[in-house]
């Protein structure tokens, strides 16, 4: 991406499952980065499907015929498929699945008036939703998710992305004059924590919690002129919501 992120990532990739096609993205800062990406991938498909990963098709790009991902798969007796040439369109599962995650994050970065430095919220959230919808790709009226995880998704708790919120702040950050909420816009979804991603409208701190109050019908992301080089605010309450 000509424009990184504010984390500084400026790449993102995209492994999906042959069968189910439910999606997997992460963003490194460098290409270097993939195979380490990769590797947490395999062990993440093994881990929950039991079942071990014996094929990779890829293009023909350098990050993946030589270097670490090339040992690491032929440490694993892993199969590496690569495309002819120019010809990235044989892979097609992968590059209609880039195709949409990037629409889809296109569209919500307009309609909520961000900088393109938001890219790597907004990919990341349509995957969670494009994992969530319904695919002919799969043959059934099921969604990757249900495919893979093997139950319905919990829907309840999706949220327009970059909508207005009040984030509360817990009482062990604040005097008792301070504000209890801040201001702020829905980024996300966390990865391993069920919290939402939160970012303040005024300074740009990032905030991970699940007490907050959304309105999504409201967008207020602010100018977004800044760097976002600052501590993070966690709330690590409890929560039984499955986001």
């Amino acid at each position: 991406m000509q424009t990184p992120t504010f984390g500084g990532k400026r790449y993102f990739i995209t492994f999906v499952f042959e069968k189910s096609h439910n999606c997997v993205v992460y963003l490194p800062r460098i290409k270097s980065e993939v195979a380490d990406k990769f590797a947490n991938f395999v062990a993440l498909a093994e881990n929950q499907t039991n079942k071990r990963v014996k094929t990779f098709r890829c293009d023909n790009g350098g990050e993946y015929i030589s270097g670490a991902l090339a040992k690491y798969c032929a440490d694993l007796v892993l199969v590496e498929k690569f495309t002819p040439p120019y010809m990235s369109q044989v892979n097609t599962v992968v590059e209609c699945m880039n195709r949409t995650l990037v629409e889809c994050a296109r569209c919500m970065m307009e309609h909520a008036s961000l900088l393109k430095s938001h890219w790597g919220e907004a990919v990341t959230t349509a995957t969670i939703l494009r994992n969530r919808c319904p695919t002919l790709a799969v043959n059934t009226d099921m969604s990757p998710y249900q495919v893979w995880k093997g139950k319905k998704p919990v829907l309840k708790n999706l949220k327009v992305f970059s909508c207005h919120a009040f984030v509360q702040v817990s009482k062990e950050k604040r005097s008792k004059f301070d504000a209890r909420s801040v201001r702020c816009c829905l980024l996300g979804y966390t990865e391993h924590k069920k919290a939402y991603h939160f970012e303040e409208i005024e300074g740009g701190r990032e905030l991970v919690s699940r007490d907050a109050q959304l309105t999504e019908d409201v967008f207020d992301s602010g100018s977004r002129d800044y760097c976002c080089d600052q501590d993070a605010y966690e709330d690590n309450g409890d929560t039984d919501k499955d986001i």
